[in-house]
Protein backbone atom coordinates (compact mmCIF):
# COMPACT_ATOMS: atom_id res chain seq x y z
CA UNK A 1 0.00 0.00 0.00
CA UNK A 2 1.16 3.43 -1.31
CA UNK A 3 0.37 6.24 1.13
CA UNK A 4 1.13 10.15 0.82
CA UNK A 5 1.26 12.38 3.49
CA UNK A 6 1.38 15.92 2.06
CA UNK A 7 3.27 17.82 4.46
CA UNK A 8 7.28 18.82 5.24
CA UNK A 9 8.37 17.75 8.76
CA UNK A 10 10.55 21.12 8.75
CA UNK A 11 6.74 22.86 8.40
CA UNK A 12 4.75 20.94 10.63
CA UNK A 13 7.68 20.87 13.19
CA UNK A 14 9.89 18.96 15.46
CA UNK A 15 8.72 21.03 17.77
CA UNK A 16 5.44 18.80 17.90
CA UNK A 17 7.13 15.54 16.24
CA UNK A 18 3.41 14.22 15.98
CA UNK A 19 3.82 13.45 11.75
CA UNK A 20 7.60 12.11 12.12
CA UNK A 21 6.79 9.71 14.72
CA UNK A 22 3.91 8.29 12.85
CA UNK A 23 5.57 8.50 9.72
CA UNK A 24 8.68 6.32 11.52
CA UNK A 25 6.08 3.89 13.05
CA UNK A 26 3.96 3.40 9.80
CA UNK A 27 7.23 2.56 7.77
CA UNK A 28 7.77 -0.91 9.73
CA UNK A 29 4.42 -2.18 8.98
CA UNK A 30 4.80 -4.98 6.30
CA UNK A 31 1.70 -4.20 4.78
CA UNK A 32 3.23 -0.39 3.61
CA UNK A 33 5.28 -0.54 0.63
CA UNK A 34 5.99 3.00 0.92
CA UNK A 35 4.94 6.45 2.68
CA UNK A 36 5.56 10.01 1.16
CA UNK A 37 5.88 12.40 2.33
CA UNK A 38 5.95 16.38 1.25
CA UNK A 39 3.55 18.92 -0.17
CA UNK A 40 5.02 19.26 -3.83
CA UNK A 41 3.95 15.61 -4.13
CA UNK A 42 0.35 16.20 -4.13
CA UNK A 43 0.95 17.77 -7.17
CA UNK A 44 2.69 15.17 -8.62
CA UNK A 45 2.13 12.53 -11.18
CA UNK A 46 2.36 9.55 -8.75
CA UNK A 47 0.55 6.36 -8.15
CA UNK A 48 -1.19 6.81 -4.16
CA UNK A 49 -3.36 4.24 -2.87
CA UNK A 50 -4.32 6.16 -0.03
CA UNK A 51 -3.58 9.89 0.82
CA UNK A 52 -3.82 10.97 4.76
CA UNK A 53 -4.61 14.64 5.09
CA UNK A 54 -3.94 16.22 8.62
CA UNK A 55 -4.44 20.03 8.84
CA UNK A 56 -6.56 21.55 6.02
CA UNK A 57 -5.28 25.02 6.14
CA UNK A 58 -1.60 23.84 5.94
CA UNK A 59 -1.86 22.52 2.58
CA UNK A 60 -2.90 26.01 1.09
CA UNK A 61 -0.67 28.16 3.34
CA UNK A 62 2.15 25.62 2.04
CA UNK A 63 2.33 27.46 -1.07
CA UNK A 64 3.04 30.77 -0.13
CA UNK A 65 6.77 32.02 0.52
CA UNK A 66 5.92 32.37 4.01
CA UNK A 67 3.35 30.28 5.68
CA UNK A 68 2.29 33.15 8.44
CA UNK A 69 1.17 35.43 5.70
CA UNK A 70 -2.69 34.87 5.32
CA UNK A 71 -3.38 37.94 3.60
CA UNK A 72 -1.29 36.65 0.47
CA UNK A 73 -3.55 33.99 0.18
CA UNK A 74 -5.89 33.74 -2.64
CA UNK A 75 -8.58 31.72 -4.34
CA UNK A 76 -6.16 30.13 -6.70
CA UNK A 77 -4.85 28.81 -3.57
CA UNK A 78 -7.48 26.68 -2.52
CA UNK A 79 -8.54 25.56 -5.93
CA UNK A 80 -5.36 24.23 -6.52
CA UNK A 81 -5.63 21.80 -3.39
CA UNK A 82 -9.26 20.96 -3.93
CA UNK A 83 -8.41 20.66 -8.31
CA UNK A 84 -5.68 17.89 -7.42
CA UNK A 85 -7.05 15.54 -4.76
CA UNK A 86 -10.38 15.14 -6.72
CA UNK A 87 -7.93 14.30 -9.56
CA UNK A 88 -6.29 11.89 -7.44
CA UNK A 89 -9.81 10.65 -6.08
CA UNK A 90 -10.53 9.76 -10.02
CA UNK A 91 -8.08 7.86 -9.91
CA UNK A 92 -9.22 5.36 -7.66
CA UNK A 93 -7.23 7.44 -4.98
CA UNK A 94 -8.70 7.00 -1.53
CA UNK A 95 -8.52 10.18 0.90
CA UNK A 96 -8.77 9.89 4.83
CA UNK A 97 -8.76 12.72 6.92
CA UNK A 98 -6.89 13.25 10.95
CA UNK A 99 -9.05 15.32 12.68
CA UNK A 100 -7.00 17.65 14.76
CA UNK A 101 -8.72 21.24 15.40
CA UNK A 102 -12.73 22.16 14.73
CA UNK A 103 -10.96 24.92 13.36
CA UNK A 104 -7.56 26.70 12.54
CA UNK A 105 -6.14 28.19 15.41
CA UNK A 106 -5.32 31.60 13.34
CA UNK A 107 -8.40 32.35 10.94
CA UNK A 108 -9.27 35.64 11.94
CA UNK A 109 -11.06 36.22 8.44
CA UNK A 110 -13.00 33.09 8.60
CA UNK A 111 -11.27 32.08 4.92
CA UNK A 112 -10.87 28.85 6.18
CA UNK A 113 -14.24 27.12 6.87
CA UNK A 114 -15.48 26.89 3.76
CA UNK A 115 -12.09 25.06 2.98
CA UNK A 116 -12.58 22.61 5.57
CA UNK A 117 -16.23 21.36 4.71
CA UNK A 118 -14.48 20.90 0.91
CA UNK A 119 -11.82 18.84 2.71
CA UNK A 120 -14.36 16.85 4.52
CA UNK A 121 -16.83 16.56 1.22
CA UNK A 122 -13.46 14.49 -0.24
CA UNK A 123 -12.53 12.34 2.73
CA UNK A 124 -13.68 9.01 2.67
CA UNK A 125 -13.08 8.23 6.35
CA UNK A 126 -12.22 10.25 9.39
CA UNK A 127 -9.49 9.34 12.29
CA UNK A 128 -10.81 11.13 15.63
CA UNK A 129 -8.46 10.92 18.97
CA UNK A 130 -11.46 10.32 21.16
CA UNK A 131 -15.44 10.00 20.65
CA UNK A 132 -16.05 13.66 21.57
CA UNK A 133 -14.46 14.59 18.06
CA UNK A 134 -16.47 12.46 16.19
CA UNK A 135 -19.73 13.77 17.65
CA UNK A 136 -18.49 17.13 17.06
CA UNK A 137 -17.30 16.88 13.70
CA UNK A 138 -20.61 14.71 12.85
CA UNK A 139 -22.61 17.93 14.34
CA UNK A 140 -20.89 20.48 12.42
CA UNK A 141 -20.51 19.05 9.31
CA UNK A 142 -23.05 16.80 9.21
CA UNK A 143 -23.59 16.87 5.18
CA UNK A 144 -19.75 16.18 4.78
CA UNK A 145 -19.70 13.34 7.07
CA UNK A 146 -22.69 11.22 7.12
CA UNK A 147 -22.35 7.93 5.71
CA UNK A 148 -18.33 8.04 6.14
CA UNK A 149 -16.50 5.95 8.01
CA UNK A 150 -14.50 6.96 11.50
CA UNK A 151 -12.26 5.47 13.48
CA UNK A 152 -10.85 6.29 16.61
CA UNK A 153 -6.78 6.48 17.01
CA UNK A 154 -5.69 7.98 20.14
CA UNK A 155 -2.72 10.85 20.44
CA UNK A 156 0.73 9.10 20.11
CA UNK A 157 2.66 9.69 23.12
CA UNK A 158 6.21 11.77 22.75
CA UNK A 159 8.51 9.03 23.90
CA UNK A 160 10.60 10.64 20.90
CA UNK A 161 11.87 13.56 23.42
CA UNK A 162 15.03 12.81 25.25
CA UNK A 163 14.37 11.49 29.10
CA UNK A 164 17.86 10.99 30.44
CA UNK A 165 18.00 14.06 33.13
CA UNK A 166 17.15 13.51 36.72
CA UNK A 167 14.08 16.16 37.97
CA UNK A 168 16.77 17.21 40.65
CA UNK A 169 19.20 18.16 37.53
CA UNK A 170 16.32 19.82 35.52
CA UNK A 171 15.41 22.13 38.15
CA UNK A 172 18.72 23.17 39.00
CA UNK A 173 18.58 24.44 35.86
CA UNK A 174 15.60 26.21 35.97
CA UNK A 175 16.60 27.43 39.62
CA UNK A 176 13.91 25.91 41.30
CA UNK A 177 14.01 24.54 45.21
CA UNK A 178 13.08 21.34 45.73
CA UNK A 179 10.37 21.66 47.59
CA UNK A 180 8.50 23.81 45.99
CA UNK A 181 5.36 23.16 43.89
CA UNK A 182 5.44 24.05 39.70
CA UNK A 183 2.44 24.75 37.88
CA UNK A 184 3.43 23.78 34.37
CA UNK A 185 1.94 26.12 30.74
CA UNK A 186 4.01 24.43 28.22
CA UNK A 187 3.69 25.71 24.51
CA UNK A 188 1.44 28.26 23.14
CA UNK A 189 -0.71 30.57 24.80
CA UNK A 190 -2.55 31.72 21.93
CA UNK A 191 -4.88 34.62 23.49
CA UNK A 192 -5.14 37.33 26.33
CA UNK A 193 -8.18 34.99 27.82
CA UNK A 194 -5.96 31.87 28.12
CA UNK A 195 -3.26 34.48 29.62
CA UNK A 196 -5.18 35.63 32.15
CA UNK A 197 -7.22 32.44 33.04
CA UNK A 198 -3.63 31.04 34.27
CA UNK A 199 -2.44 34.39 36.06
CA UNK A 200 -5.78 34.35 38.21
CA UNK A 201 -6.32 30.64 38.84
CA UNK A 202 -3.18 30.29 40.21
CA UNK A 203 -3.28 33.01 42.14
CA UNK A 204 -6.96 32.37 43.33
CA UNK A 205 -6.12 28.65 44.13
CA UNK A 206 -3.22 29.88 46.39
CA UNK A 207 -1.01 27.31 47.03
CA UNK A 208 1.89 27.32 49.85
CA UNK A 209 5.24 27.30 48.09
CA UNK A 210 4.21 27.31 44.34
CA UNK A 211 5.23 28.79 41.27
CA UNK A 212 3.31 28.98 37.90
CA UNK A 213 5.76 28.53 34.85
CA UNK A 214 4.49 29.65 31.40
CA UNK A 215 7.34 28.14 29.10
CA UNK A 216 6.57 28.88 25.15
CA UNK A 217 4.91 32.00 22.96
CA UNK A 218 2.90 34.43 24.76
CA UNK A 219 0.53 36.69 22.63
CA UNK A 220 1.73 39.41 20.46
CA UNK A 221 5.49 39.32 20.97
CA UNK A 222 6.43 42.55 19.61
CA UNK A 223 6.67 45.59 21.89
CA UNK A 224 6.41 47.41 18.88
CA UNK A 225 2.94 47.09 18.82
CA UNK A 226 0.25 48.79 20.88
CA UNK A 227 -1.60 45.30 21.57
CA UNK A 228 1.03 43.50 22.76
CA UNK A 229 0.96 46.01 25.85
CA UNK A 230 -3.12 45.86 26.47
CA UNK A 231 -3.32 41.60 25.87
CA UNK A 232 -0.50 41.32 28.68
CA UNK A 233 -1.53 43.75 31.15
CA UNK A 234 -1.88 41.61 33.70
CA UNK A 235 0.94 39.87 33.46
CA UNK A 236 2.96 43.26 33.47
CA UNK A 237 1.11 44.10 36.90
CA UNK A 238 1.95 40.69 38.20
CA UNK A 239 5.76 41.64 37.25
CA UNK A 240 7.45 41.31 40.48
CA UNK A 241 5.68 38.20 41.53
CA UNK A 242 8.61 35.52 41.96
CA UNK A 243 5.63 32.84 41.59
CA UNK A 244 4.87 33.94 38.56
CA UNK A 245 7.81 32.93 35.54
CA UNK A 246 7.35 33.23 31.95
CA UNK A 247 9.96 32.04 29.75
CA UNK A 248 9.04 33.20 26.33
CA UNK A 249 10.83 30.99 22.98
CA UNK A 250 10.04 28.16 21.36
CA UNK A 251 11.50 25.20 23.59
CA UNK A 252 13.60 22.66 21.50
CA UNK A 253 13.73 18.81 21.88
CA UNK A 254 16.35 19.11 23.75
CA UNK A 255 15.37 20.93 26.42
CA UNK A 256 11.39 19.51 26.79
CA UNK A 257 12.59 17.14 29.58
CA UNK A 258 14.01 19.50 31.66
CA UNK A 259 10.75 21.72 32.28
CA UNK A 260 8.00 18.76 32.53
CA UNK A 261 10.67 17.03 34.93
CA UNK A 262 11.02 20.08 36.84
CA UNK A 263 7.00 20.39 36.64
CA UNK A 264 4.40 18.85 39.52
CA UNK A 265 1.40 19.34 37.41
CA UNK A 266 1.19 20.38 33.68
CA UNK A 267 -1.91 22.91 32.76
CA UNK A 268 -3.77 23.47 29.81
CA UNK A 269 -4.74 26.94 29.58
CA UNK A 270 -7.65 26.19 26.66
CA UNK A 271 -11.00 27.51 26.61
CA UNK A 272 -12.88 25.34 23.58
CA UNK A 273 -10.24 23.00 22.40
CA UNK A 274 -11.16 19.75 20.72
CA UNK A 275 -7.10 18.21 21.20
CA UNK A 276 -4.13 18.64 23.12
CA UNK A 277 -0.65 17.21 22.17
CA UNK A 278 -0.40 18.60 26.12
CA UNK A 279 -2.28 15.52 27.47
CA UNK A 280 0.14 13.02 25.99
CA UNK A 281 3.08 14.71 26.57
CA UNK A 282 2.56 15.66 30.02
CA UNK A 283 1.42 11.57 30.41
CA UNK A 284 4.61 10.80 28.92
CA UNK A 285 6.31 12.54 31.67
CA UNK A 286 4.24 10.81 34.50
CA UNK A 287 2.85 14.09 35.72
CA UNK A 288 -0.71 14.95 36.48
CA UNK A 289 -2.81 16.92 33.89
CA UNK A 290 -5.14 19.42 34.25
CA UNK A 291 -7.30 20.93 31.14
CA UNK A 292 -10.94 22.08 30.08
CA UNK A 293 -13.72 20.18 30.26
CA UNK A 294 -14.23 19.96 26.83
CA UNK A 295 -13.69 17.72 23.55
CA UNK A 296 -10.88 15.16 23.77
CA UNK A 297 -8.62 17.10 25.98
CA UNK A 298 -12.00 16.51 28.58
CA UNK A 299 -12.71 13.14 27.62
CA UNK A 300 -9.23 11.55 28.20
CA UNK A 301 -8.55 13.49 31.13
CA UNK A 302 -11.99 12.10 32.63
CA UNK A 303 -11.35 8.60 31.67
CA UNK A 304 -7.92 8.40 33.54
CA UNK A 305 -9.07 10.62 36.95
CA UNK A 306 -7.11 13.57 36.13
CA UNK A 307 -8.86 16.85 37.16
CA UNK A 308 -11.02 18.73 34.60
CA UNK A 309 -12.36 22.53 35.12
CA UNK A 310 -14.51 24.88 33.39
CA UNK A 311 -13.04 27.63 31.76
CA UNK A 312 -15.44 29.86 31.97
CA UNK A 313 -15.38 29.70 36.12
CA UNK A 314 -12.42 30.84 37.97
CA UNK A 315 -12.81 28.96 41.14
CA UNK A 316 -13.17 25.73 38.73
CA UNK A 317 -10.17 25.75 37.42
CA UNK A 318 -8.37 27.01 40.60
CA UNK A 319 -9.97 23.92 42.18
CA UNK A 320 -8.61 21.81 39.16
CA UNK A 321 -5.76 23.32 40.10
CA UNK A 322 -5.97 22.34 43.89
CA UNK A 323 -6.68 18.88 43.02
CA UNK A 324 -3.51 18.80 41.08
CA UNK A 325 -1.43 19.12 43.77
CA UNK A 326 -3.40 16.97 46.33
CA UNK A 327 -3.42 14.13 43.52
CA UNK A 328 0.72 14.16 43.53
CA UNK A 329 0.72 11.67 46.46
CA UNK A 330 -1.88 9.22 44.66
CA UNK A 331 0.25 7.99 41.87
CA UNK A 332 -1.70 9.52 39.65
CA UNK A 333 1.07 10.65 37.46
CA UNK A 334 2.68 7.15 37.48
CA UNK A 335 -0.82 5.81 36.24
CA UNK A 336 -0.72 8.38 33.45
CA UNK A 337 2.63 7.43 32.44
CA UNK A 338 1.85 3.77 31.82
CA UNK A 339 -1.22 4.59 30.39
CA UNK A 340 1.09 6.55 27.70
CA UNK A 341 2.80 3.72 27.57
CA UNK A 342 -0.12 1.05 26.64
CA UNK A 343 -2.60 3.16 24.89
CA UNK A 344 -0.65 5.99 23.31
CA UNK A 345 2.42 4.17 21.95
CA UNK A 346 3.03 4.57 18.16
CA UNK A 347 3.23 0.82 17.42
CA UNK A 348 -0.36 0.39 18.20
CA UNK A 349 -1.30 3.89 16.87
CA UNK A 350 0.11 3.22 13.50
CA UNK A 351 -1.37 -0.32 12.97
CA UNK A 352 -4.57 0.86 13.40
CA UNK A 353 -4.00 3.63 11.21
CA UNK A 354 -3.49 1.05 8.38
CA UNK A 355 -6.30 -0.73 9.54
CA UNK A 356 -8.35 2.10 8.82
CA UNK A 357 -6.16 2.70 5.21
CA UNK A 358 -7.43 -0.77 4.29
CA UNK A 359 -11.09 -0.14 5.70
CA UNK A 360 -11.77 2.82 3.24
CA UNK A 361 -9.91 1.00 0.29
CA UNK A 362 -13.07 -1.77 0.60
Amino acid sequence: MNILIPYDIKTTGMNNPYLFSLIRALVKIDSVTNVTVGYGWLYEDIDIDVIHLHWPELLVKSQLSDMSREDLLQQSHFEKVLDHLEKKKRSGTKIITTVHNEKPHTDSQGIFAKFYSEIYSLSDGFIHMGEESEKLTNLQFEDETVGKKNFIITHGNYSIFPSNLERDDCRKKLNINKDQKVLLSFGAIRSEKELNMGIDSFKNANIDHSIFIMAGKLPFPYKSRVKHFTVRKKLYRNYLNEKLRTVEKVISPEEVQIYLKSADVLFIPRFNTLNSGNVALGFTFGKVVIGPDYGVIGETLNKTGNPVFNPFNLNSVSEAIRLGFDFLESGLGEKNQKYAQKEMNWETVAYRTVEAYQAIRI
